[in-house]
C-alpha cells in the first residue's frame, strides 16, 4: 500500500503543489517507490563517499541503454551515435536549435505534452499543428500531408502519446515515414514512456518501424518515467542523422551539459538490473487502470474515456458531465482532486482532463469518489480511504 503520510511529506511539485486535502493526480510522477535499484545505487555512491569526478557510470550509460533497448524493444541503438543530455527536453530543444532556424515549421501531433509547444514557440520556430482524431486519437495521413509547407523541418512527436496514452501502429509510423521521406524531414521522438505499455500493445521504436526513417531520426529515451527517477535528471538521444551528428560534435561539449554521475549511477543500475521490478509494476499500473475503467463505467457513465495502451495516464472527457466548461478547474474547487486541464494539451482538450493513476487502489479510489461525487451533485466526498 502506498504510504500516504510519506507522500505528503514529499518536497516535489506533485503533492508539494497543492495544500491539504487537495490529493495530486495531475504531473506525471509515480505515487510508487522509485525502482530499488536505483535507490541502491545513488546509496552505495554516498556510503563510499564517491562524490568526486566520476565518470564511470557516465560512460556505461550509452551500453546500459543499448542493451536495455535490445531486451526490451528489439533495437540495438549503436552507442556511438548516442549523446547523453540531462532530461528529454534538453535533447529536444538541443536538436532543434541545431537543426532549424527561427520561423522553420516544426510539426506536432495534437493534442500534444504542451512543453513541446513552448519549446518551439520559445526558440522563434513555428507550430505546425497536425490534429489527431478526435476519440480514436489515430494519425490522418492526409491531414499530415496538407499541413507540412516548404518551410517545415521537423516532425515532433512522442510516442507513446502523451497525453492520449495511443501507441502509433505500423501504419501510422509508415505515413510518418513517408512524408519525412519525400518532404525531406527531421523526425525526432520522445520515446521515454516506451517501457509503460499494456498487454497487448508493445512499442515499436520508430528507429526499427520503418527503415526509411533511420537516416533522419533522433530517438530520445529516459529511466526517468518507467523507474520513478525524473528528478535525477538523465536521458540520452540516439542521433540517425549524419548532419545531427556533426552539428553535436562540432558543439562546443561542455554547453550541452550533463547528467549528475548519481543519476548516471541510477539509470545504469535501473536498466541492468530493474527488469523484474518494472514489470510488476506495469502490472500494477494496469490494475489501477482496469479500476478506474469499471467504476466510470457503472458510477459516472458520463466520463468518456478509452483505456490507454501506454503510460499511467487517463485522458478523460467530461463533455458530457456538469463540469464540462473547466474540468479540472471544476474538480479541483469542488472535489479537491487535481488534474491536468485538457487545453493545456492543445484546443482539442477543451472538455478533457489528464489523471494519473500511478498511486495506491485506495487513493485512486478516493479520488474516484471524489469525481463521482460532484458529478452528482452531491458536492465532495472528502474525508474517506486518503485523509
Amino acid at each position: 500500500m502506498t504510504d500516504l503520510a510519506r507522500l505528503r511529506s514529499l518536497e516535489g511539485v506533485k503533492w508539494s503543489k497543492y495544500p491539504h486535502p487537495v490529493i495530486p493526480a495531475w504531473v506525471a510522477d509515480m505515487d510508487l517507490d522509485p525502482a530499488p535499484v536505483a535507490v541502491a545505487a545513488i546509496e552505495a555512491m554516498l556510503a563510499r563517499g564517491d562524490l568526486g569526478y566520476h565518470f564511470a557510470a557516465l560512460d556505461a550509460l550509452g551500453p546500459a541503454w543499448s542493451g536495455w533497448q535490445q531486451r526490451r524493444h528489439g533495437w540495438t541503438p549503436a552507442v556511438d551515435d548516442t549523446w547523453v543530455f540531462t532530461g528529454a527536453m534538453h535533447a529536444l530543444e538541443a536538436i532543434l536549435v541545431l537543426h532549424t532556424r527561427p520561423g522553420d515549421g516544426v510539426v506536432i501531433l495534437s493534442p500534444i505534452y504542451e512543453p513541446f509547444r513552448t519549446a518551439i514557440v520559445e526558440s522563434g520556430r513555428r507550430v505546425v499543428d497536425v490534429a489527431l482524431e478526435p476519440g480514436s486519437w489515430r494519425l490522418d495521413g492526409d491531414r499530415l500531408r496538407a499541413a507540412v509547407d516548404p518551410g517545415t523541418r521537423v516532425i515532433l512527436m512522442c510516442q507513446p502519446h502523451n497525453p492520449t496514452g495511443r501507441v502509433f501502429d505500423a501504419e501510422e509510423l509508415a505515413v510518418i515515414a513517408d512524408v519525412a521521406e519525400h518532404r525531406d524531414l527531421l523526425v525526432i521522438s520522445d520515446e521515454i514512456w516506451g517501457d509503460i505499455v499494456h498487454p497487448p500493445h508493445r512499442h515499436l521504436p520508430l528507429a526499427i518501424a520503418d527503415e526509411r526513417l533511420a537516416e533522419r531520426l533522433v530517438t530520445i529515451g529516459s529511466a526517468s518515467k518507467a523507474f520513478n527517477v525524473a528528478g535525477l535528471r538523465c536521458a540520452l538521444a540516439h542521433v540517425g542523422s549524419a548532419s545531427i551528428r556533426r552539428s553535436l560534435r562540432a558543439f562546443p561539449p561542455h554547453l550541452l551539459g550533463s547528467p549528475s554521475s548519481l543519476a548516471a549511477a541510477a539509470s545504469v543500475a535501473a536498466w541492468s538490473d530493474g527488469e523484474a521490478w518494472l514489470d510488476d509494476t506495469v502490472a500494477s499500473i494496469g490494475a489501477r487502470l482496469a479500476q478506474l475503467e469499471t467504476r466510470l463505467r457503472l458510477e459516472a457513465p458520463g466520463v468518456a474515456w478509452s483505456s490507454p495502451q501506454a503510460t499511467y495516464l487517463a485522458w478523460l472527457d467530461f463533455d458530457g458531465t456538469a463540469v464540462a466548461a473547466d474540468p479540472a478547474g471544476m474538480l479541483l474547487g469542488a472535489a479537491q482532486v487535481a488534474l491536468e486541464p485538457g487545453p493545456k494539451y492543445g484546443g482539442q482538450g477543451a472538455g478533457w482532463a489528464r489523471l494519473n493513476v500511478a498511486t495506491s487502489a485506495e487513493i485512486l479510489d478516493e479520488i474516484i469518489d471524489r469525481v463521482i461525487a460532484v458529478l452528482a451533485g452531491g458536492g465532495p466526498s472528502i474525508g474517506g480511504s486518503a485523509p
